[in-house]
């Protein structure tokens, strides 16, 4: 990745003068190589930053190179798990320093196994991000289980250990957090507090590929860590999952699973050669998608590089404009896996400008953003309406739990409330692996807005 030189030159015009009642003074940004960013909006008719420029393409594969290795497999015929997913398992494993990897189908089936082979059931507790996609708790929910939701750092968008120790109870039996848009937890606190009071952790690293706290990758500080696979990830498949784990009969237990309930390692008895040993499912990753998952690993460090050294660029730059606020990295994090760009707009210190107006403007610009999760708690969507009227959750749990009013109060997240209200997202897959002539472009883009913000109004 080629580095461009960065020119410092003030404000075209000022701030002031362009947004009555923006608060600016002192504040002079730091521009990439420019553009006059004094000029008209592309959503009021003028030229976009970007112009016709194309963002990299994702899911990313290089046939002349690739080609042959998913060529070899199906020419072997040999399709279902064998000696491809093994070594895509043992690579994963070796890459976060855990003893063991199993693969799934996909990441929602990593989260649902790892919950399933635990020892959380009916009547118990387990607190949980709210800041998620419905996925994650699955697995909790299928054990019987009641999630508990502890609020979020809304500066850090992950899940407030300070929360968590108000939630726990008696009852309490797990924690799940969430490594939303690729940024640590702060998982050495929350696995303080686990060890506290013996709860079980599985990390929902599905969308942190190669995030670090302290050096130690995420996915590696609870009982389990859970990856997605799926085609927007930094590791792309198109669908798959995997689980990372260092308790050897833990991951005996999560194979036979993942496998009929077939004798595997301490999950062992007499048995023929259909008999499975415990409830379970199939859930195997195929050889093909293994393929894919070796190819797209002979990358993904590298890209990893490029992905954290265009979010701090992109944190040092945007730093500087009043209306929005890079997503923070926790003190004790080292890396993040940038899967998507995270921001929080601020819109009294734009003139009271609407975030939505603000998303419409930087779109035309040509930069790819959104508002992220709408704003749906989970504790709040249809499904754990429906989940309350099933028969075991009504002869666990006593009518006032599953009174659904009741539980939304208790669960009430103000932070989660004002993030989604707040939350912008810039993604599309392979714009973190831009080059920083691309990483200027965003950033010549929110100058040309916070320039013309009075226009914008």
């Amino acid at each position: 990745m080629k580095s461009n030189e960065i020119s410092r030159r003030r404000f075209i015009g000022t701030l002031a003068a362009a947004t009555t009642g923006v608060a600016v003074s002192g504040i002079t940004p730091v521009f990439g190589n420019s553009r006059d960013t004094s000029d008209k909006l592309a959503l009021l008719g003028g030229t976009p930053v970007r112009g016709n420029k194309k963002w990299q393409t994702w899911p990313q594969w290089d046939a002349e190179k690739f080609n042959p290795k998913m060529n070899e497999v199906m020419g072997n015929r040999v399709w279902s798990r064998s000696r491809k997913v093994a070594e895509f398992e043992k690579k994963w494993a070796e890459m976060h320093g855990s003893k063991h990897c199993l693969t799934t189908v996909n990441g929602t089936n990593a989260l649902s196994a790892a919950w399933m082979q635990s020892n959380i059931g009916p009547g118990d507790e387990v607190i949980c991000s709210p800041y998620t996609f419905s996925a994650s708790i699955f697995g909790i929910l299928y054990k019987g289980a009641m999630p508990v939701f502890a609020d979020i750092d809304p500066e850090t968008f992950q899940i407030d250990p300070k929360q968590i120790r108000k939630k726990i109870t008696p009852r309490t039996k797990g924690i799940l957090p969430v490594h939303i848009c690729g940024y640590p937890s702060d998982m050495p606190e929350i696995m303080k507090i686990a060890k506290e009071h013996n709860l079980f952790v599985v990390e929902d690293a599905c969308q942190a590929h190669l995030a670090e706290i302290g050096g130690k990758r995420v996915g590696t500080f609870g009982n389990a860590g859970c990856f997605s696979f799926q085609a927007s990830k930094n590791l792309p498949i198109g669908e798959g999952g995997g689980i990372l784990t260092d308790d050897t009969e833990y991951f005996d237990r999560l194979y036979s699973y993942h496998n009929f309930g077939y004798a595997s390692g301490s999950v062992s008895g007499q048995i023929s050669s259909i008999s499975a040993l415990i409830l379970a499912n199939k859930i195997r990753m195929a050889e093909y998608q293994a393929v894919i998952g070796l190819c797209q690993l002979e990358k993904l460090e590298e890209q990893h590089k490029i992905r954290n050294e265009n979010g701090a660029y992109l944190n040092e730059k945007l730093a500087a404009y009043p209306g929005i606020t890079p997503v923070k990295l926790h003190k004790g994090a080292t890396a993040a896996s940038y899967y998507i760009y995270s921001m929080v707009y601020n819109q009294d210190k734009l003139d009271g400008l609407p975030r939505q107006r603000f998303i419409e403007a930087l779109s035309a610009e040509g930069v790819p953003v959104g508002t992220g999760y709408p704003n749906d708690p989970l504790y709040g969507q249809p499904m754990m309406r429906e989940v309350f009227k099933s028969e075991i959750y009504q002869k666990v749990y006593t009518a006032d739990e599953l009174d659904f009013e009741k539980y939304k109060q208790k669960n009430h997240c103000p932070s989660l409330i004002k993030t989604y209200g707040s939350a912008l997202w810039i993604w599309n897959g392979g714009l973190m692996l831009g080059t920083k002539s691309d990483m200027d472009d965003i950033i010549n883009a929110v100058d040309k807005i916070h320039n013309n913000v009075a226009k914008l109004k």
